[in-house]
C-alpha cells in the first residue's frame, strides 16, 4: 500500500471549508492523539522477538509469542492458554496471503500474568505490513489491550471473531485506548459477524472497534456490549481521520463510565458511534441501547467534526447522563452532529435523559456546523431532571431537535443551513429549539405532547459550565455565557397536537 497516498487522503479532510474555523490547538490535539495511538504498535514490535512458526496447525504458544512469516493457511488445533511474561502479542502475522483460522477454538491469556500490572499490554493477534490476510472463526479471551491489531496493511478480513473480558489499567499515560479490534494506516478492511464484550478498564479511554488513518472499509453485523471504564471514556465504533467506511447492522449495548480523577484524561464521554475528522462515511441500520454517562457527555452517536456523512435508520434508546454521586453530567443525546454536509434519514431517539446537565439540555438530535439535514426523524421522551429524577426546567430542557452545545470556545459556533424535514417529537419538554440556528428551515414538523413546540428566544442568554471531568481545558470549573445568535430561520406549516 502507498501510505503517502493514504496520508494525502487524510490531509484532504482538513482542507474542507468547514474545518477552516477550527483553531490550530484542536487540530494539533488530533495529531497528538493519532501519534500516541500509533506509538503502541511501534513499542510492541520492539519488546520481544517472537518465535517463528513452522507448523500450520497451532496447538500452543510460547510466552514470547509466535510470528507467522510465511504465506499459507494456519489453523488452531485446540484451545490455547497463553502465559506471556512481558508486554507482547500471542500471534504476529508479517507475511502476505495468510489465513488464520481459529477453528472455533479459544485463545486466552493466563490472567495471573497481568492482574494489577499498570500498563501491561498483552495482545491476541497482530498483523504488521501485510497484504491479503484473513482472521476468522474463534474467540480471543482475557487480553489486556488489543484483541486484534492491524497496522499498515492492505486487504484485511476479520470474520466471526469474539473478543471478551478485556481488562487493563493505565493511570500514568494519556490517550491509551484498549480495544477489541484496532486498525491503523490500512487500506481495504472488512470486519463482519464479530463481537467485543465484557470490557472493564481503568484507562483514559476504551473502544470496541477503533480505526485510525485508514481508508475503504466495511464493518457489518458486529455487536459491542458490556463496556465499563472506571475512570475514562467509553467508545463503541471509533473512527479517527479515516475515509470511505460503511458501517451497517451493528449494535452497541450497556456502556458506562465513572470518574475518579486518577487517569491521564479530561474526557469521560460514553458514545456508541464516534467518527472524528472523517470523510465519506455511511451508517445503516445501527443502534445504541442503554448508554450511561457520568459527568461528561453521553450519546448514542456523535458525528463529530466530519464531512459527507450519511446515517440511515439509526436507533438510540435509553441514553442517560449524570449518573454520579453529584447527580450532574454534561448532556445526553440520541444522535449529535458536529459537521458539514451531513444527512440523517429515518432515525429515532427514545428515552434520552440528562440529570442536572452542565450544557442545560438533553436532546434526541442536535446540530452544529453547516448544511445538515434531518429527514423523517423521531424524538420520543427526552427529559432533563433533578437529582431525584423529576423533570425540571430549572436545570434545562429535554429537546427533541436542537443545537449541539459545548462551552469550549472553539465550539461556540452556530448551526447553519439546517433542514428538519417531516420530523416529529413525542413527549419532549421542547419539541424544536431554534437556539444558535441560522438560515435554517423546519418543514412539516410536528410535536405531540410536551410543554413547548418550537422555542424562539431572540437575544436571550444561556450559561453553560464545565469542569475537570467534562473536558474543561484548564481542568477547572468554568462558566460560559452565550447570547443567542439565531437569525434568518423559517418555520412553515407548524402543527401541534
Amino acid at each position: 500500500m502507498n501510505l503517502a497516498n493514504l496520508s494525502e487522503k487524510i490531509k484532504s479532510i482538513f482542507l474542507h471549508d468547514f474545518f477552516s474555523s477550527l483553531n490550530s490547538e484542536l487540530k494539533n490535539r488530533n495529531t497528538e492523539l493519532l501519534s500516541n495511538l500509533s506509538k503502541v504498535n511501534s513499542n510492541l514490535s520492539s519488546i520481544k522477538t517472537p518465535s517463528s512458526l513452522k507448523e500450520y496447525i497451532i496447538t500452543n504458544i510460547p510466552p514470547e509469542g509466535i510470528i507467522i512469516d510465511v504465506s499459507g493457511e494456519y489453523k488452531f488445533g485446540n484451545d490455547i492458554i497463553w502465559s506471556p511474561n512481558n508486554s507482547c502479542t500471542a500471534i504476529t502475522i508479517n507475511a502476505d496471503n495468510v489465513t488464520l483460522d481459529l477453528n472455533q477454538f479459544i485463545l486466552s491469556v493466563n490472567p495471573s500474568t497481568f492482574v494489577n500490572n499498570n500498563g501491561a499490554q498483552f495482545n491476541g493477534i497482530s498483523v504488521l505490513e501485510s497484504t491479503n490476510i484473513v482472521i476468522q472463526n474463534g474467540s480471543i479471551d482475557k487480553v489486556s489491550y488489543y484483541g486484534v491489531n492491524i497496522s499498515k496493511s492492505l486487504d484485511i478480513k476479520i470474520d466471526n471473531i469474539t473478543i471478551g473480558n478485556i481488562n487493563y489499567i493505565e493511570t500514568s499515560k494519556k490517550d491509551l485506548t484498549p480495544c477489541g479490534i484496532f486498525i491503523e494506516s490500512t487500506d481495504g478492511f472488512y470486519i463482519q459477524n464479530s463481537i467485543v464484550q465484557n470490557v472493564s478498564v481503568t484507562a483514559p479511554s476504551c473502544a470496541g472497534i477503533q480505526v485510525i488513518k485508514s481508508n475503504d472499509g466495511k464493518v457489518s453485523n458486529c455487536r459491542l456490549e458490556k463496556f465499563l471504564n472506571n475512570d475514562g471514556g467509553v467508545q463503541g465504533f471509533s473512527y479517527i481521520s479515516s475515509t470511505k467506511i460503511l458501517t451497517q447492522n451493528c449494535t452497541c449495548e450497556n456502556f458506562q463510565s465513572h470518574y475518579q480523577g486518577i487517569t491521564m484524561t479530561t474526557g469521560h464521554t460514553v458514545i456508541g458511534y464516534v467518527p472524528i475528522f472523517c470523510d465519506q462515511l455511511e451508517f445503516n441500520d445501527c443502534s445504541s441501547t442503554s448508554m450511561t454517562g457520568c459527568c461528561d457527555d453521553c450519546h448514542g452517536m456523535s458525528v463529530f467534526l466530519d464531512t459527507n456523512v450519511v446515517v440511515n435508520n439509526f436507533r438510540a434508546l435509553k441514553i442517560t447522563d449524570g449518573v454520579t454521586p453529584r447527580n450532574t453530567g454534561a448532556k445526553a443525546t440520541g444522535l449529535e452532529v458536529y459537521g458539514s454536509n451531513i444527512i440523517i434519514n429515518n432515525c429515532k431517539a427514545k428515552d434520552i435523559k440528562a440529570i442536572i446537565p452542565q450544557d442545560l439540555q438533553s436532546a434526541g438530535f442536535s446540530a452544529w456546523g453547516n448544511n445538515i439535514t434531518f429527514n423523517d426523524c423521531v424524538a420520543d421522551n427526552v427529559t432533563v431532571t433533578d437529582a431525584e429524577g423529576t423533570p425540571s426546567a430549572s436545570y434545562g430542557y429535554g429537546i427533541g431537535f436542537g443545537w449541539a452545545p459545548d462551552p469550549r470556545s472553539e465550539f461556540n459556533e452556530v448551526a447553519n443551513n439546517v433542514k428538519y424535514n417531516n420530523c416529529t417529537t413525542y413527549n419532549c419538554q421542547i419539541g424544536f429549539d431554534t437556539w444558535y440556528h441560522t438560515n435554517s428551515n423546519w418543514n412539516e414538523v410536528m410535536s405531540h405532547g410536551g410543554e413547548i413546540f418550537i422555542l424562539v428566544q431572540p437575544n436571550a442568554t444561556r450559561t453553560l459550565s464545565m469542569d475537570q471531568c467534562s473536558e474543561s481545558p484548564n481542568g477547572k470549573y468554568q462558566q460560559v455565557s452565550l447570547t443567542n445568535r439565531a437569525k434568518n430561520n423559517t418555520y412553515p406549516m407548524i402543527k401541534k397536537t
